[in-house]
């Protein structure tokens, strides 16, 4: 007998404000946008949250106008807003989300420094009767984080064709199913070796525990687009929770195999990184473990690290104070500048798998792998390459100098009790 659990805060609001948007949309078509306040944190950070929940009413009232009296505007949460305009035709989507933009640049907010403008990110979908409102809202929601990979006051209107979509849609029934085997105990970690290429034989030093689901005594990864719907709701952090104490209990059970590895890795996501409560919590049980030094890494997605670039390398210097390392996950997918690694205080750098991919063969792929490579090594970090599954491609690594390397060349993702047996046969 499973226990239900209650519908999660975020999931309720969603809910009504899709009620409340149905109700609204009685015409053939509209424009749909979803607005981010762009840096609220900085105006509560250098004004106050007394000026920060002013500027959040100023973008309400904005937005409350210009959707007028057949449209309707709602605060999703924190700094994100929606909204639906009624329009004639398509064509009118560009010009409505254009004047929306140009209402909400001249919004101003005091502090010490002066007036400063508030500047906003704006996604858009051109919507007609019958639609799925959740699909609408996460693909409108994809365009607007599109538009602030672009910069400041960016619309990016959503077509057939894009913007890139995120694996699986943001349905209440995947955080349901997630809680379900959570409270099942039917989510584990599992590790996937990764290895030392400096030596002839590669040597297994090091693992990066992943996500797993038990179905009918079969371990498999869990349903495709389940933590990028955790991270829509806000919800995340139940996952993080989850994955630090499995590996905080699995080193404290294993003190003997850390003899025998440089270090083992989990993921942390944006929304946890910047989640002050998670992270005084997983402080605390860090220094608590006293595991050796160096023995913990956690891995951050360059884009993580740098849409909360000031908050990631403050959490980033905290935990490496107390023996943790960081890696930088995904490096060149997000095109972060070479400079941020020297104010990211990393112990290494993961090049992204797209770039692996064509690494055997002499091109810009190469290149650019050797490129990080070598400005990783300039900035005092290792390097490891994600997706090796061909020996050609590890030839060129090792050419190229590349410190680790994983993927299912050397083992795929294994039972926690196989890679303990895989690194006792490897020593």
């Amino acid at each position: 007998m499973t226990t239900e659990l209650a519908p999660s805060p975020a999931i309720s609001r969603l809910s009504t404000v899709i009620a409340d948007l149905d109700r609204a949309f009685v015409d053939p078509r509209a424009v749909l946008v979803h607005v981010d306040i762009r840096g609220l944190r900085a105006i509560n950070r250098i004004a106050d949250a007394a000026e920060g929940d002013r500027v959040i009413a100023a973008v309400d009232d904005v937005l409350r106008r210009w959707s007028g009296r057949n449209g309707h505007a709602a605060r999703l949460w924190s700094n994100e807003f929606v909204a639906i305009k009624p329009i004639d035709h398509t064509q009118m989507a560009v010009d409505e989300a254009t004047d929306l933009r140009d209402r909400l640049a001249t919004l101003q907010y005091r502090s010490s420094l002066g007036e400063n403008p508030v500047s906003v990110s704006i996604g858009v979908q051109v919507i007609a009767q019958g639609l799925d409102w959740a699909e609408a809202l996460r693909v409108v929601g994809e365009a607007s984080q599109q538009s602030k990979l672009r910069g400041l006051n960016q619309i990016v209107i959503h077509n057939g064709d894009g913007p890139r979509r995120v694996k699986g849609p943001a349905s209440a029934a995947a955080v349901t199913e997630f809680r379900r085997l959570l409270a099942n105990g039917r989510l584990a970690l599992h590790p996937q070796p990764i290895m030392d290429i400096h030596h002839a034989e590669p040597r297994l030093r090091k693992a990066e525990f992943l996500l797993r689901m038990e179905k009918k005594g079969v371990h498999m990864p869990v349903p495709a687009g389940t933590i990028e719907t955790l991270e829509y709701f806000g919800l995340v952090s139940e996952l993080d929770r989850f994955s630090s104490h499995y590996i905080l209990d699995w080193l404290a059970d294993n003190r003997s195999a850390l003899d025998r590895l440089h270090s083992v890795s989990i993921n942390l996501s944006a929304r946890s990184i910047v989640d002050g409560r998670l992270m005084d919590d997983l402080l605390r049980e860090v220094r608590n473990a006293q595991l050796p030094p160096g023995k913990l890494c956690f891995e951050i997605t360059e884009t993580a690290a740098i849409e909360n670039l000031e908050v990631a390398a403050d959490v980033i210097k905290t935990f490496r104070a107390v023996g943790c390392g960081f890696s930088l996950d995904d490096f060149g997918s997000g095109l972060c500048s070479f400079g941020y690694l020297q104010s990211l205080p990393v112990d290494e750098v993961k090049i992204d798998g797209c770039f692996i991919k064509e690494v055997a063969q002499a091109g810009a792929s190469r290149e650019i792998v050797r490129a990080i490579h070598q400005v990783a090594h300039a900035t005092g970090k290792r390097t490891v390459a994600e997706f090796v599954d061909d020996p050609r491609k590890l030839a060129a690594l090792r050419e190229i100098g590349v410190d680790y390397a994983q993927g299912w060349l050397f083992y795929p993702t294994v039972t926690p009790e196989k890679f303990l047996e895989l690194l006792a046969l490897r020593d």
